[in-house]
């Protein structure tokens, strides 16, 4: 019993959250998903008929 505070490591997944490198998949994950949907069939369906 030193009194020392027990210090929790950081999980392996909060480690990764924390770096640029998934910010950037993050958001080129979005950006290839969007251009996906936008280019789906299901984005034709949407649009009214005029």
């Amino acid at each position: 019993m030193s009194g020392r505070i027990p210090v929790e490591q950081e999980s392996y997944l909060s480690q990764i959250q924390k770096t640029p490198a998934y910010t950037l998949a993050v958001h080129a994950g979005l950006f290839v998903a969007g251009i996906a949907f936008i280019q789906s069939p299901l984005m034709e369906m949407l649009v009214p008929q005029l």
